[in-house]
């Protein structure tokens, strides 16, 4: 009798995938490939069973196979009959789930015929599985305490990160059918990404190939080897355990899921949402509509808003790739527009990768900032959560000398003030900017444990009047000087510019109340933060 595709298999919707498979049959030893559809928002399953081990690479190593995994709209799991049937034995319900009878598409003619689905022995063998799994997990845990007692950093993050592996281990048998174990933990972790996305909301990379939180567990290991236990990071201890702690609620969740969908014998996959808003604010939701227009990020969060009688102020943060100065001006000048002034945009944006490695500076702000409640955007569901340091205490490193880069540029405004005379106000303008952005950066930074790019000095002053409301006497002086367009001003004078001075004595005795003012504010925050550190 000759080696023919069932049936099943010659009546395969995709008939580009199944010219692919009867190829694939005619060049290697095949036993079984099995298929279970879904429906069109979850990706399918096509699972390849080889008669011999040493095919699978080669296999796996074919374009239109890495195009469907990387696509994710048929994820094609390759293994051999010996794996499958020790998994089967060992009650590992991925095989059980997806290698059944009823999903078969093509089966080798010496390839023996599968057993009729026994539940008594299946639960029998998939209990004893999922209790290996809790049974070797609580071992490991019990010597991260150990560790943990007698305060050795190194072996609690040597045996986490053993955990680590541990648990993507299990991930990758519930969800690919196979343990990549010889790889390294980064690599395994974006290769069951593309099987399960769900795993990218634990892990904040730190680039394109690494994760934040697992560099910081390796780092345990040179640790280790030279005893320079300082490079660890303890405050990261708790951000450890709860992202192990999620992990193990993957696999059980996952246990669960497989067991769940062998019953019932269907494909029960999740629907990925994209949340768009979390709230009713029509306005809210266009503009946010117009930001992801102009550009697309990862995450917004609005999380504060002003209104008076003329317009709405609202103050975001993004977060995403390439959101330098000039994307988020663009996108403030554009809505604003749109808008005809009747709202106002307040924008910071940074990469999470930036945000995960600044938290000791910054942490106090953002974590206050990016919450399920501020949220108003999000691209995907599996964005993963900031390893938040706990405890954590505010820093500002280097406040003193912003503080002092501030003051003196001040000092040197009311130096030069004093000994010119009155036919010459020349530098007057650009030394007033420059030292009323100074100031305002440095009291942002102050009062919010957040040091602000370069933004445009109205932006600044929002954000020292949300951290400080009281500031908000000043701007009488703002518009005694120059009425609505004292920041356009300051962000005029503090770039290069090639006119004469344009002040009088009049003008000048303003500017000389606005940083007196503003001086005697910062040095009051400044002065109680620098003496507690």
């Amino acid at each position: 009798m000759k080696t023919v595709p069932s049936p099943e298999f010659a009546t395969l919707a995709d008939k580009v995938l199944q010219e692919r498979l009867l190829q694939l049959v005619r060049e290697f030893q095949i036993s079984y490939v099995f298929f279970e559809q879904t429906n069109s928002l979850t990706p399918s399953h096509l699972i390849i069973v080889t008669s011999k081990q040493k095919d699978i690479l080669t296999i796996q190593s074919r374009k239109w196979i890495r195009c469907c995994n990387a696509s994710a709209n048929v994820l094609i799991h390759v293994t051999s009959q010996t794996r499958m049937d020790f998994e089967l034995k060992a009650g590992n319900p991925f095989f059980s789930s997806y290698c059944r009878r009823s999903a078969t598409l093509y089966q080798n003619q010496e390839a023996k015929d599968l057993e009729d689905f026994d539940r008594k022995l299946f639960k029998k063998r998939f209990t004893g599985f999922k209790n290996k799994y809790y049974h070797d997990r609580d071992i490991l845990l019990s010597e991260a305490v150990r560790f943990q007692k007698v305060d050795s950093l190194t072996g609690l993050f040597m045996t986490y990160l053993s955990v680590f592996e541990f648990d993507v281990r299990y991930l990758e048998a519930l969800h690919i059918g196979q343990c990549f174990v010889s790889d390294i933990l980064h690599e395994r972790i974006r290769r069951l990404a593309r099987f399960f996305p769900e795993i990218e909301k634990l892990f904040v990379k730190k680039n394109g190939e690494e994760y934040y939180l697992i560099l910081e567990l390796e780092k345990a290991k040179e640790v280790g080897e030279f005893g320079d236990e300082i490079r660890l990071n303890e405050k990261l201890v708790n951000s450890v355990v709860e992202i192990e702690n999620r992990l193990s609620e993957l696999v059980s969740s996952r246990f669960k899921d497989l067991k769940t969908k062998l019953k019932a014998d269907t494909a029960r996959g999740t629907v990925t949402v994209v949340s768009e808003s979390n709230g009713e604010d029509k306005e809210l939701q266009e503009i946010v509509s117009q930001i992801l227009s102009i550009r697309m990020v990862e995450e917004i969060y609005c999380f504060h808003r002003t209104t008076n009688h003329q317009s709405t102020t609202y103050f975001f943060l993004f977060v995403g790739e390439g959101l330098g100065r000039e994307v988020l001006g663009r996108i403030q000048q554009s809505v604003q527009s749109k808008s005809e002034e009747k709202c106002e945009l307040i924008l910071i944006g940074h990469s999470r990768a930036w945000i995960q490695t600044n938290l000791y500076s910054y942490q106090s702000f953002f974590q206050k900032v990016m919450t399920l409640e501020n949220l108003v955007f999000q691209s995907r569901n599996n964005l993963p959560a900031i390893h938040w340091e706990n405890p954590h205490t505010p820093e500002y490193p280097d406040l003193e000398y912003y503080y002092l880069s501030a003051t003196k540029l001040t000092e040197q405004y009311f130096a030069l003030r004093k000994n010119s005379d009155n036919s010459n106000f020349e530098g007057l303008e650009s030394l007033f900017s420059q030292s009323v952005t100074r100031m305002l950066r440095t009291f942002v930074f102050a009062g919010l444990s957040y040091l602000p790019n370069y933004l445009p000095a109205r932006s600044l002053w929002h954000l020292c009047v949300y951290a400080s409301p009281k500031l908000e006497k000043l701007e009488y002086l703002f518009e005694k000087l120059s009425g609505e367009s004292f920041f356009k001003e300051v962000d005029y004078y503090r770039r290069f510019y090639h006119k004469l001075s344009r002040m009088t004595e009049e003008k000048l005795e303003v500017t000389d109340e606005i940083l007196k003012s503003m001086k005697q504010y910062l040095e009051t925050v400044c002065a109680r933060l620098i003496c507690i550190r």
